[in-house]
């Protein structure tokens, strides 16, 4: 392990302040297209589906209907949505007996004198109205949105040796920006991208670096797109 974690372009890595310790500390990591929240992983789906459809839609994709846990992810959910979402609780089986995701924990957060809907509504939705983020028993064949959650997984560290790195930057091919703490970690992170071709990662002398996934290489670039560092940022520039 000693050797992975000290990369045959550390000169290169020296220059952006990258450290062992850094490059040794493991990535966690979303699906691409997820959202990560609180150690987990979060995806609106786009359709409005009936609660079973919902449910049966996140165990597809590898994950599970959220049930909030809390009221921290319960305003976290309750701000994906400007009607109302399905949530992993209902009681199909035992009237009454309420059922959620096995992470829910026990936490509930009815509105006023819900659940009042008997046998005609076994199903939860986090409501916008008339109290915000609140919950109702509704019948489980209307149509709302869902939002599916997972487990981040932790990333298998990217090899240097795969990426040619260069003390240059790509520009005009940047297809999302997010932090980093070194080369490594963006590298990873473009691994587990699909429609990454390329990364810079750009340090800006305060100790803030950023990386930005490219859908494209210098090769696709005209000259004026591919741009050395100058006093205000230094730049790293990765492709295979």
């Amino acid at each position: 392990m000693g050797g992975f974690c000290l990369p045959s372009v550390f000169l290169i890595l020296f220059t952006i302040g990258m450290s062992s310790a850094h490059s040794c500390k493991p990535q966690m990591l979303c699906p691409f297209g997820w959202e990560s929240w609180g150690g987990s992983c979060y995806k609106l789906l786009e359709e409005r589906l009936n609660w079973q459809d919902g449910r049966l839609k996140c165990l597809e994709m590898g994950g599970e209907m959220v049930a909030p846990s809390s009221s921290e992810e319960n305003n976290y959910i309750l701000s994906k949505t400007i009607d109302a979402m399905w949530i992993n609780c209902n009681d199909l089986e035992n009237e009454g007996q309420w059922d959620c995701a096995s992470d829910n924990g026990g936490y509930m957060n009815w509105y006023l004198i819900q659940p009042n809907g008997g046998t005609r509504e076994n199903c939860i939705v986090l409501a916008v109205t008339p109290k915000r983020g609140e919950w109702h028993d509704y019948p489980c064949s209307w149509l709302y949105q869902v939002i599916c959650k997972d487990k981040e997984f932790m990333a298998t560290q990217a090899n240097l040796k795969q990426w040619r790195l260069l003390a240059l930057c790509l520009t005009g091919h940047t297809l999302r920006e997010i932090p980093t703490t070194n080369v490594r970690a963006c590298a990873t992170v473009c691994d587990y991208d699909p429609r990454c071709r390329s990364f810079n990662v750009l340090h800006f002398g305060t100790g803030e670096r950023v990386c930005q996934l490219n859908n494209g290489t210098r090769y696709e670039a005209d000259h004026t797109q591919f741009v050395k560092s100058n006093k205000s940022f230094t730049c790293i520039y990765g492709e295979r």
